[in-house]
């Protein structure tokens, strides 16, 4: 595959392998602009190649070419998975010369490959045009991550009312719609506040342009990789789970010098990693980033752990189960288990495990026993099925767990009973279970 005239803004996440997807330009790509590429590797150092294939990298997502918002330019991606299906947030530009500027749009996809683009394939973003900063970028540089049923986005608009005089800074809104057209809330100089045009985009939560943020359950707060003020190093700050206002820790460097656009490596929620030293007090913090001169090229890998100095004893169980949140649990003479919503399903067949989690990860027993309980499903479960419902494991206490796909019925060698829809509604119905592909 032909190589691509620039590398910067990355989005990674470790799901099995390391999955990065960044901005770029190919010029194997049908419409001339910026380009999306992917590329994973089994260690963050690389090499990374594309999905199947030596190459380098591949091309997964580009303008239409059709005069769209993202006819020319698609960039500056951040990827996200929830409940098996891959999001993916970015910057799009009909033209280099179009006044309104950048503007974020969403896709969709079932594999991190294939995407498919939301909202009608419209923007959902716009800039705001709230003050002529002198910075006609416009909105974009997006940041994602899901906590609690809902999307948090982190995002430039150089056009904000809150901007600065230079058009830097960051507002962050969140949602349960994956494409914010519905139930969106903006942090304001006063708190989460619902969204109106008056303060969509009225308070700078961070300085800075193109930011990539993680939600860290061990600390309870976010964490903002920033370029910061000088090409040194690459700026860590810390906010308030609840309070973006309040930054609990002082800022943090993770030396090196950068051009442009740092990304985290997290889990597929775009959490923190797990630490696999079963140091439930240490945080690995993994930054991509571009460092070469413009045009920036030459991603590459940094990392360090921060230590917040909590052991596993002192945690609570539910803060436990947070930090393992999709992970496989191996621990010495108990079975595998998955955590599903906090809660340990334990799993006897090797390929339904293997259907739920990417991430598998050996604990000790006294870290496996602290995540609650919550079922066992046996090779062969009996799974329930009625019309217009979905077919689910029946599993501990005739609790039905909902099934995403046949896949994980088949792999795990059971077979659907139809029942009406009164029987299949008269049990307690538990987490859904998503199949990865």
């Amino acid at each position: 595959m032909a190589d691509s005239a620039y590398d910067y803004a990355p989005t990674v996440m470790l799901d099995g392998v390391y999955k990065m997807w960044w901005c770029g330009q190919d010029p194997a790509g049908k419409v001339p602009g910026d380009d999306i590429l992917y590329a994973e590797s089994s260690s963050p150092d690389g090499p990374f190649h594309a999905r199947g294939s030596t190459a380098p990298h591949q091309i997964v997502f580009e303008g239409t070419g059709n005069g769209s918002f993202d006819n020319e330019h698609t960039c500056d991606p951040s990827v996200v998975r929830v409940n098996g299906t891959y999001y993916m947030y970015y910057g799009a530009l009909r033209h280099d010369t179009d006044p309104l500027g950048t503007t974020i749009g969403v896709a969709s996809s079932p594999d991190g490959i294939h995407w498919t683009r939301l909202n009608s394939g419209q923007a959902i973003i716009n800039p705001a045009k709230q003050q002529n900063t002198g910075n006609n970028y416009g909105a974009g540089q997006p940041s994602a991550i899901y906590l609690d049923g809902k999307f948090y986005l982190m995002f430039t608009d150089t056009t904000g009312a809150g901007a600065l005089g230079n058009g830097a800074g960051q507002f962050v809104w969140r949602s349960s719609d994956p494409t914010f057209q519905s139930g969106v809330e903006v942090f304001t100089a006063s708190g989460w506040r619902a969204k109106t045009d008056a303060n969509s985009r009225s308070f700078l939560v961070v300085n800075g342009f193109s930011v990539d943020w993680q939600y860290s359950d061990a600390l309870g707060a976010f964490i903002v990789a920033n370029d910061g003020p000088s090409a040194a190093g690459t700026v860590l700050h810390f906010l308030d789970r609840n309070d973006l206002r309040v930054h609990p820790y002082a800022d943090g460097l993770v030396p090196g010098t950068w051009t442009e656009g740092p990304g985290i490596v997290s889990r597929p929620d775009k959490h923190s990693l797990a630490s696999t030293t079963n140091d439930c007090g240490r945080i690995p913090v993994d930054v991509m980033r571009s460092t070469t001169t413009f045009p920036p090229r030459q991603l590459a890998h940094i990392g360090l752990d921060l230590l917040s100095g909590t052991s596993c004893a002192s945690m609570p169980a539910s803060q436990i189960a947070a930090l393992y949140e999709g992970y496989g649990l191996q621990a010495p003479g108990l079975p595998a288990a998955v955590v599903v919503d906090g809660r340990r399903l334990q799993i006897e067949n090797i390929a339904a495990y293997g259907d739920l989690t990417h991430n598998a990860i050996a604990v000790p027993p006294s870290v496996y026993n602290a995540v609650p309980y919550g079922a066992s499903l046996h090779d062969g479960q009996a799974v329930l099925g009625s019309p217009g419902l979905p077919a689910a494991f029946n599993l501990d206490k005739d609790t039905l767990w909902p099934i995403s796909c046949l896949k994980l019925i088949t792999d795990n060698h059971s077979a659907i009973g139809t029942v009406d829809r009164e029987t299949w509604l008269s049990h307690p119905t538990e987490s859904s279970l998503y199949c990865l592909s």
